[in-house]
């Protein structure tokens, strides 16, 4: 016990990772299978709706720590989507993709894919799922939402 550090007394082991997550050709989510996903942008307008709430109501706690600012940080900076109505639509346009996984939709919002085959590298379990066609139909109109400021 003379070696140990205070840290090596009192630090757990991390558990294994199980090796049941994977987004390559198979999309293997494990225990997160059934969770919702949501885009970058999504997640941003949730978390700015989030501070409103807090911001209006002298109940809610506003409590801001380091962790929620860099979240924030980091969503504002890479959601090519602005305003809670384009979010929407763009939500609504990968929904379309109805035999897409919701972190497929979700992985379509959040790249900003120009082509289809662009998609499919991006994102490999798109691969036999759905048509370069409606893909692409849907990418062009995700991508006439873009918000480039």
């Amino acid at each position: 016990m003379a070696n140990q550090t205070p840290l090596a007394i009192t630090a757990r082991r991390r558990p294994k990772p199980t090796g049941d997550e994977e987004a390559t050709t198979n999309l293997k989510l494990g225990e997160m299978s059934n969770s919702a996903a949501l885009s970058t942008a999504a997640a941003h307008e949730l978390l700015t709706r989030i501070e409103e709430a807090r911001a209006q109501d002298p109940k809610l706690p506003l409590a801001y720590n380091d962790l929620i600012n860099k979240n924030n940080a980091y969503l504002a900076t890479f959601a090519r989507f602005k305003g809670s109505e384009t979010v929407q639509q763009v939500t609504s346009e990968a929904e379309t993709l109805t035999q897409l996984a919701e972190f497929e939709r979700a992985q379509l919002g959040t790249l900003c894919c120009d082509t289809a085959e662009e998609a499919r590298t991006l994102i490999p379990s798109l691969e036999g799922k759905i048509s370069d066609d409606d893909l692409q139909a849907v990418l062009d109109n995700i991508s006439k939402l873009r918000d480039f400021s």
